[in-house]
């Protein structure tokens, strides 16, 4: 279930030469970001590592900040000033070519995306594999069947997004990207219904998650205002006061990064 896509190197795609070793041993670097869109809610520049395998949570934001922090993240906008780094490469400086594969490793789900209307769900969340392989929507969900059960969704397959219940429409976008078998994770959870009418998928999505993260296939980030939740299976847990990062204790647990040397600030 947890295969990993060969990605053919490239120059483009090597690692940037002046980082320090360190750096390559994380999946996401974020060194002094800024973004007008970040201003209002974190006005110091942003830095965070993420090591190739950790759990990491980003409390104290909205639901839409946390969009916006992991959009950035995920490549998907452009930060006004500062760098971001994937396993070691600036993926801003690859061609559109190069990036496409590295792309791919990265998975990005937000509850303010949107499901294609005239696909049904089948069609929806193997859209990527079926685009980029010879494998037809049913023979890759069935290969995929015990994520789209464990989503809950092998009963909505045959049905399009205005069918669905506001739970199994918003499963059906984690489980389009879960499906690409990504190497990081980037996810924002709002855990209430009466945020942007997105309900509760915490108790589908951990046991995915917790599986992903015991097997070590890659790191996981998840963002939004309530993540109480996923303490459980986290390494570490920042809170964003004051425009700052801190380092805030797990419940019950010793929350001790699994990389000591990485910078927090």
């Amino acid at each position: 279930m947890f295969g990993k896509p060969k990605v053919t190197p490239t120059p483009e795609a090597a690692p940037t030469a002046d980082l320090p070793p360190r750096i390559l041993q994380t999946s996401l670097l974020l060194e002094g970001v800024t973004a007008p869109e970040l201003a209002e809610f974190c006005p110091e520049p942003v830095s965070l590592a993420v090591g190739l395998s950790e759990f990491v949570l980003l409390e104290g934001l909205t639901t839409r900040e946390a969009d916006l922090l992991l959009q950035l993240a995920a490549t998907l906008r452009r930060p006004a000033a500062g760098r971001i780094f994937h396993w070691g490469r600036d993926l801003f400086a690859l061609s559109r070519r190069a990036l496409y594969p590295w792309r791919g490793k990265l998975a990005f789900v937000s509850p303010f995306q949107s499901l294609l209307p005239r696909l049904n769900v089948l069609e929806n969340v193997t859209l990527s594999q079926t685009l980029t392989t010879a494998r037809s929507a049913r023979e890759v969900a069935r290969q995929e069947h015990t994520l789209l059960e464990q989503l809950g969704l092998t009963e909505f397959l045959s049905r399009y997004p205005g069918e669905l219940p506001v739970r199994q429409y918003h499963l059906a976008l984690w489980a389009r990207e879960l499906i690409k078998q990504p190497h990081l994770i980037l996810g924002v959870l709002s855990g209430q219904a009466e945020q942007c009418d997105s309900p509760d998928v915490a108790g589908y999505l951990l046991p995915w998650l917790k599986e992903y993260h015991t097997n070590r296939r890659g790191a996981v980030l998840l963002g939004g205002p309530f993540l109480e939740s996923a303490h459980q299976v986290a390494d570490r847990r920042l809170d964003c006061r004051g425009g700052r990062w801190q380092e805030q204790p797990l419940g019950g647990r010793d929350s001790r990064p699994l990389i000591a040397f990485l910078d927090l600030f």
